[in-house]
């Protein structure tokens, strides 16, 4: 047998199959005899409760979760809109999701949270009653909103989904912070969502 060059670089059988950026089946995966398919296409949702409903937005859209915070009310805002709140030395609006879905307010209690989401390039903090959780759902799961849903709410919903025996209501940002409907009902659309004309 050949002596090996001690600078030459030895390599096993899985530095082989390393370089075709393959997963390799651990022995968990053959425990039944099968490799398990880990599936890549699957959407995180941050899941939350606001009054007796349960929703979700995507992961991707929130940049982070904060307890409630002091907030300055801004005239000429709708209803929803809480005020402006200080994140990280930003200046954002806060609203009250359950008074924009029209559940009535959120209340102020030790679970309540508030979401800073993202959304046409402005951040935004949304206070829900209390934040439950992440899932994944994969796409086929994803249904659309029954016809039975259209209308001003109908407008919020994106889709439902199915998560630990609940129905997730999965929200439509686009919707749900339309620049417009910021505005108290009368005011002119030359005034921005930070109130000032």
């Amino acid at each position: 047998m050949p002596e090996r060059d001690p600078g030459e670089r030895t390599e096993d059988i899985w530095d082989q199959f390393s370089p075709t950026g393959e997963a390799l089946a651990t022995e968990e995966d053959y425990e039944h005899g099968y490799a398990r398919v880990v599936r890549v296409d699957l959407q995180q949702h941050v899941v939350f409760r606001v009054g007796d409903e349960t929703y979700g937005i995507p992961i991707a859209q929130i940049g982070e979760i904060s307890k409630p915070m002091y907030t300055t009310p801004v005239p000429r805002t709708s209803d929803f809109v809480m005020g402006i709140g200080n994140v990280r030395g930003v200046v954002i609006p806060i609203v009250d999701l359950a008074t924009r879905l029209r559940l009535g307010t959120c209340a102020m209690a030790r679970e309540a949270r508030v979401l800073i989401v993202r959304h046409a390039s402005e951040q935004t903090g949304l206070l829900v009653d209390e934040v439950i959780g992440v899932m994944s759902i994969a796409p086929e799961n994803l249904e659309e909103a029954p016809g039975a849903l259209a209308g001003a709410r109908g407008d919020f919903i994106r889709a439902l989904a199915r998560w630990d025996g609940r129905i997730i209501i999965i929200l439509d940002l686009g919707t749900v912070l339309a620049p417009g409907d910021f505005l108290a009902p009368g005011v002119g659309r030359s005034v921005g969502r930070s109130g000032r004309g």
